[in-house]
């Protein structure tokens, strides 16, 4: 498939630590012939910080093996951006085998905290709820939890030598919750703690990337609630700072994406963000080719499987571990070619 956009980017795990050196040529064999040029790595709290390693996630990545990564991608001209998860999915459950993070999960269950909440269980949003639905989310009037935020980004960063990050923000179900979030809309706190964020980054002269699905509703659209927001916080698009990059992202096939259009309107730059399905990729993708008003910057694939496990599979054609794993490199072998 041909793009008219020059930033084509995919989304990776941080790799486990015995995938390594699979990854590292999969960038350089694979994504680089192909023309990528951006890559997103999901880090989460999987590397060993300095300042704060209570919050040390599963294997996480050391400050050599972030260096590794980021010398192949340099190699290949490719710009790494590291990724954390700033609201929502705090916390879920392994997959079996592990691809190294957590996910949500579809009942209310007594699930397992990821790094942040784990270490601090104040910034909870339902620090005193035992069992919640899909995953956890930080509470977004806790000062400490803002503290403690900007300085994982800072050390995130350094040690990327990066000059954006992107703050997830996607599948925020638990908002609004606790005695002082009620106070405010859910699209108020959802702004301000953004909008915050995005002032940190700046005075480290940085830029924020984000997933848009928050930011739009599901009655305007007709997206479902995974892919747009059915409890009021979409109308923080109207709050936010038009410095943020938005990526839209859509795993269904749908005659129209609206979103494509509403962000152009709103005066956001955008990054068009399919999955693994190629029917759905294909008909989001043209459909932002031809209604493109200047907004969109390129392309960022997501895959949601273990890095190292797509890695195999798209080298060696060694068979995924992932449920997902042979639809996604099935489709990025279809879509982007050397």
């Amino acid at each position: 498939m041909n793009f008219p956009w020059k930033t084509k980017g995919i989304v990776l795990t941080a790799p486990l630590s015995e995938e390594i050196d699979d990854v590292i040529k999969f960038i350089d064999e694979y994504l680089a012939p192909r023309g990528f040029n951006m890559i997103v790595i999901q880090v989460r709290y999987r590397y060993q910080f300095k300042k704060h390693p209570e919050v040390w996630g599963y294997d996480p990545l050391s400050y050599e093996d972030v260096k590794r990564l980021l010398n192949v991608c340099r190699k290949n001209n490719i710009k790494l951006v590291p990724k954390m998860n700033l609201i929502g999915h705090q916390s879920g459950f392994p997959n079996e085998p592990t691809d190294g993070i957590l996910h949500g999960h579809n009942e209310a269950l007594d699930d397992i905290p990821d790094g942040l909440l784990r270490a601090y269980p104040t910034f909870d949003e339902q620090a005193n709820e035992k069992k919640i639905n899909y995953a956890r989310s930080i509470c977004l009037s806790s000062r400490p939890a803002k503290t403690v935020v900007f300085e994982l980004i800072d050390e995130l960063m350094d040690v990327f030598e990066a000059d954006a990050i992107h703050i997830g923000c996607d599948e925020v179900f638990n908002i609004g919750l606790c005695e002082e979030c009620s106070k405010k809309s859910k699209s108020e706190l959802f702004a301000n703690w953004i909008n915050s964020i995005n002032d940190h980054v700046k005075k480290r002269r940085g830029a924020v990337l984000m997933w848009g699905d928050r930011l739009i509703s599901t009655k305007e659209t007709g997206y479902n609630r995974w892919e747009a927001s059915d409890d009021g916080s979409h109308s923080a698009i109207d709050m936010l700072s038009k410095d943020i990059t938005v990526c839209d992202w859509h795993y269904d096939k749908y005659e129209k994406y609206p979103s494509v259009d509403i962000f152009a309107n709103k005066g956001f730059k955008i990054m068009v963000s399919p999955w693994r399905d190629e029917n759905s990729l294909e008909a989001f993708l043209n459909y932002a080719i031809n209604n493109d008003k200047g907004h969109i910057n390129g392309v960022l694939m997501t895959t949601w499987c273990g890095s190292g496990d797509l890695a195999k599979r798209l080298l060696y054609g060694e068979k995924g571990r992932w449920l997902h794993t042979e639809q996604i490199a099935t489709t990025i072998e279809k879509t982007f070619k050397k």
